[in-house]
């Protein structure tokens, strides 16, 4: 496993090796010193340069657009990159043959793959959503059977703020694997009330005056139109009101509890026409 256990031509600090050897009958103490102090050496020097290397990249995220998961995402990488290569780096100087090194990397990655095979996938699966930004933070989504307010975005899971207040922690996979509607990606978002009408009121009326109605809220824009649209539900009738509102600017939940108390009236003030005997 271990290289030739002697001092080294190569190595920086051969001269302090050769001191060393020559007052040690076991010529021991001099190849340890000279592959210790090396091997330290080496991995300051790629441990600084990592360092710097993200400082570098943090200031350029800072700068730029990314979202607060990427840049975590690229800091955590650049360490663990750093690390690795300053340990595997010390190791070879050491003296531990390269070779021995890739095999152990090779098994303990097959090894650890089969037993976390789930984690590593959402790991994956959460690169991949930092790295497309299909949703950031603060979004309104919803994935599979779960919508929500995006609170977080880790490697492995996305918690979701549910609607009644609940905590949603989704595996990554599942936002990856399953279709994911965002409803914060555009400003407008269009929202529906339904009212039942009286059964003797007059539906024209009906429809001119609730199209009247949402038409006067300020909160409500006028492109794309309110639409109006009658149902039957069993003998009663029942009308659709479908209309757009800048859910950045407005709270959806209020514009609707709005629109349902001025539709209220509609029909309830008129009758419809007596028919002909």
């Amino acid at each position: 496993m271990l290289a030739d256990f002697s001092c080294d031509t190569n190595l920086p600090f051969d001269a302090v090796c050769r001191a060393i050897s020559a007052h040690d009958p076991t010529h021991v103490a001099g190849p340890i010193t000279e592959r210790l102090i090396d091997s330290l050496g080496l991995f300051l020097i790629i441990y600084i340069v990592g360092r710097v290397v993200r400082r570098v990249c943090d200031a350029a995220t800072t700068r730029g657009v990314a979202d607060r998961q990427v840049r975590t995402l690229i800091h955590n990488v650049v360490t663990v990159v750093t690390y690795v290569a300053a340990t595997l780096s010390a190791l070879v100087v050491a003296g531990v043959n390269f070779a021995v090194l890739v095999t152990a990397a090779g098994v303990g990655t097959v090894a650890i793959g089969l037993a976390f095979q789930d984690v590593l996938r959402n790991i994956f699966a959460g690169i991949w959503l930092l790295l497309e930004r299909s949703f950031r933070l603060g979004d309104n989504i919803t994935v599979a059977d779960h919508s929500g307010v995006v609170q977080d975005i880790t490697l492995r899971t996305t918690t979701l703020r549910t609607g009644d207040g609940r905590l949603a922690v989704l595996p990554n996979l599942t936002a990856f694997s399953n279709p994911v509607v965002n409803s914060s990606t555009y400003n407008l978002v269009q929202d529906v009330v339904t009212v039942r009408l009286p059964a003797d009121a007059d539906l024209e009326a009906a429809i001119r005056d609730a199209r009247q109605v949402i038409g006067s809220l300020e909160s409500v824009t006028q492109q794309p139109a309110p639409a109006i649209r009658p149902q039957l539900d069993g003998e009663a009738m029942l009308l659709q009101c479908s209309y757009w509102l800048d859910h950045n600017a407005h709270d959806p939940n209020v514009i609707a509890a709005e629109v349902a108390r001025n539709l209220w009236k509609v029909g309830r003030t008129q009758a419809a026409p007596p028919k002909n005997a």
